[in-house]
């Protein structure tokens, strides 16, 4: 009896059914090979495999089809059928339909004495699935409701109703799809079963127009009032009669209205009431924010600047440190929206225009305070406003010894989740309570550095480094500060003529030291993630790591930035990388950089009309930042317009002395026609190389709009030997080398950056 109680016992699975579509009219050698291929598909997809590693995947052969039960995440199922989704694109051949639920399942033994499982949630999985066409994802309300409370899922969503299917039950139905996923038609089974789709009479008489609704009311008050009078117009005229003869002694100049006109007047004042109804109701959703998508969060919040109370005046970083460990406790909470540092730091110490600065940056809350620190002792006053009205919520004065500001530090980021009764897990309380280092003079240090990596250009950059080396030697167990170094590193050939074969070894090191104290640090993470792509172009192993940064920091916008534009974008995934750019961009509005990206991503994507709108954003930003300059001209040399591409390139030139940004204009100029200014370039950049780097790909576009392909594809070769994975992350989606994607060698080339990225990737970790 225990064991067969335990057989029995029912735990959730997260279920992905699918089959083929048409498999019975093919022939038997036919269905043989659709569900090989099928199956090569299914085991060759990153979530089914790291699954299957974890032992959290059970595969069960349907006979026309598959069902993959899976016991981690409910994630794990939809990213499983995105993936097939990308794959199938590709065999127009083989269509598949999917079905996605949550539910009990239970392990059995089949009638040859074999595991096997069974369960309600693997019979709706197989209903939801039935609902659907070739192509369609299908997902129950409840996976789609689970899904919804993650950002990243809800532009896939899109409801389609409930729908009676087999046995009398009732589902309700979520189809899921992007630009290049999924079917965004309608299932054919919707409209076959819409008499028993199920909606309430609310739900119906809002489906009406307001003309149609109307004329049903003309055609009930007709029919009303054609058996009143049938029945009671003899008695009412006579009573009608009766009263006028007794009310008035001489003739009236007008009549009494006829039963007729008493009609039509009622119709009118009807129809009018409705369509006044329908336009005042289109009007009032026209004007007021929608309680989805635009609306502002009642759970976000961003975090001002603190300001610096003390007499000594270099006491600012100390309060700058103060406000980054709020927001940064508060960002690890994924119930709320928490602007990024970047963005507030626009803003001053209590401002007089809340409300207008919640607008701007998308919250409903504020948290403003100061911090008055004198030789051991520090005082912190905070406040938390509800910006939209004026009400204040919570305040407090902390008088604490100075070596007490962590647990001061943490507390308020706690008091302060609970007062907007954001929902913590057990991990994320502990995250927030964690205190990354004992020792203030270190963390005084890492939180200048930072400030300073956030500038980025000139030479920002190379004084984080030296901060975030003092903040490491003060305290050699500051993994956040590892994490600083190692970010800094990443990006100083950005900005610097430092050479990458210096710089991205110091900022591995310092990535996996970070990792080696505290693996919980997401910012440790996506400076590896920004080694694996500029090293090698990995752009799998780079998204896991962007991803695990985002599951230990929901609010992280540089994870969510990077993902995007750098894994998603480089793997032609951009429905989903556009889709976390944009997820930056609300977490980050007002970081130029980060809107550039954004902006990169789009012109990737081959919207460059979008690309550039973006683009411009991010110069009413920072006009003096040269990089946006440069991609916006980019954007606009693949639209050919090619005066505005030289116009924004010669400004990129004039704000900076990148080789890059020289090499893209004098491309712009030769497409112009200027072939002079191309070989004049082309003997600058070499002059340039002799004392600072100047990568091989920076020549490509130049020698395409030169028409020397094979000088091109040669740089190329010596991109690859450069471990150039900046610019060969995207070789399979840049435009400027569309030209060259029909050539054998370049193909070839492409099959090599693949093979060199799987190498990588096992030496980074």
């Amino acid at each position: 009896m225990a064991d067969e109680h335990k057989a029995k016992r029912l735990e959730i699975a997260h279920v992905l059914f699918m089959d083929i579509v048409g498999y019975s009219k093919l022939l038997t050698d036919e269905q043989s090979e659709a569900l090989q291929e099928l199956n090569q598909i299914v085991r060759s997809t990153e979530a089914a495999r790291e699954a299957e590693a974890a032992g959290q995947l059970t595969i069960l052969p349907t006979g026309d089809g598959m069902a993959l039960v899976f016991t981690g995440s409910v994630e794990e199922p939809v990213e499983c059928a995105l993936e097939i989704s990308q794959a199938l694109r590709a065999q127009p051949s083989l269509p598949v339909r999917m079905g996605i639920h949550s539910g009990p399942i239970h392990h059995v033994k089949d009638a040859n004495g074999r595991e096997n499982i069974a369960g309600v949630g693997i019979n709706i999985a197989q209903r939801v699935m039935d609902c659907g066409d070739a192509g369609h994802i299908l997902l129950s309300k409840r996976v789609a409701d689970d899904l919804a409370q993650q950002r990243r899922w809800q532009p896939y969503l899109h409801e389609l109703g409930d729908v009676e299917v087999k046995h009398g039950v009732v589902v309700s139905l979520v189809n899921l799809y992007a630009e290049t996923i999924g079917n965004p038609t309608p299932p054919s089974r919707i409209g076959e079963v819409h008499g028993t789709v199920r909606s309430s009479k609310t739900a119906t008489r809002k489906g009406l127009s307001a003309f149609a609704r109307a004329i049903f009311t003309v055609a009930v008050l007709l029919i009303a009032l054609a058996i009143v009078s049938v029945i009671f117009a003899p008695a009412i005229m006579r009573t009608l009669d009766k009263g006028r003869s007794a009310a008035l002694p001489q003739p009236s100049a007008t009549t009494s209205p006829s039963l007729a006109d008493t009609i039509k007047s009622a119709v009118a004042k009807k129809i009018t009431d409705e369509l006044q109804d329908e336009f005042s109701r289109k009007k009032n959703a026209a004007v007021e924010p929608s309680t989805t998508g635009s609306a502002v969060p009642e759970k976000s919040i961003a975090v001002l600047p603190f300001e610096n109370l003390s007499e000594d005046k270099s006491n600012a970083y100390f309060a700058e440190g103060v406000q980054d460990e709020i927001l940064t406790r508060l960002a690890k909470v994924a119930d709320l929206k928490v602007i990024s540092r970047t963005s507030t730091q626009h803003f001053k110490s209590s401002p007089d225009n809340l409300p207008q600065i919640a607008k701007q940056l998308g919250v409903a809350n504020i948290v403003e305070g100061s911090v008055q620190k004198a030789n051991d002792q520090v005082r912190v006053n905070v406040q938390l406003i509800n910006a939209l009205s004026d009400a204040h919520l919570w305040a407090e004065t902390y008088d604490r010894k100075l070596t007490d500001i962590f647990a001061v530090e943490s507390d308020i980021a706690k008091t302060i989740a609970d007062t907007l009764q954001a929902k913590l897990t057990g991990s994320e309380k502990q995250m927030m309570s964690a205190q990354p280092t004992t020792d203030t003079t270190a963390y005084e240090l890492y939180h200048k550095g930072r400030s300073f990596w956030e500038k980025r250009s000139g030479d920002n950059i190379p004084k984080a480094i030296a901060l975030y080396q003092q903040a490491v030697a003060a305290d050699p167990n500051y993994a956040l500060a590892y994490a600083g170094l190692a970010n800094a590193y990443a990006l100083l050939p950005f900005y610097t003529p430092t050479a990458r074969r210096d710089a991205i070894p110091k900022a591995k090191e310092a990535a996996l030291k970070a990792l080696q104290l505290d693996p919980k640090v997401a910012e440790a993470h996506v400076a590896l993630g920004k080694i694996m792509f500029f090293g090698a172009a990995d752009l799998t192993g780079s998204a896991q790591e962007y991803r695990r940064a985002i599951e230990l920091k929901p609010n992280y916008a540089t994870a969510h930035q990077w993902l995007g534009n750098d894994s998603l974008a480089g793997l032609g995934r951009f429905d989903e990388a556009i889709a976390e750019g944009r997820r930056a961009v609300e977490l980050d509005p007002l970081s130029a950089v980060i809107n550039a990206d954004l902006g990169i991503t789009l012109y990737l994507a081959r919207r460059y009309d979008d690309a550039i709108a973006q683009l411009r954003k991010a110069i009413e930003i920072d006009p003096t930042f040269f990089y946006p300059h440069e991609q916006l001209g980019l954007a606009l040399l693949a639209k050919r317009d090619l005066p505005g591409a030289i116009a924004e390139l010669s400004q990129a030139k004039q704000l900076t002395d990148e080789p890059d940004v020289l090499a893209y204009w004098a491309a712009a100029k030769v497409a112009a026609g200027h072939k002079d200014t191309g070989r004049q370039t082309l003997a600058e950049l070499d002059k340039i190389a002799r004392y600072r780097e100047v990568l091989a790909y920076f020549r490509v576009p130049l020698y395409l709009f030169l028409n020397e392909k094979d000088q091109a594809l040669r740089c190329l070769d010596q991109s690859l030997a450069e471990g150039d994975g900046t610019n060969l992350g995207w070789i399979d989606v840049e435009p400027l080398l569309d030209p060259l994607r029909d050539d054998s060698r370049f193909q070839a080339l492409v099959h090599k950056v693949a093979q060199q990225r799987t190498v990588e990737r096992s030496e980074v970790r």
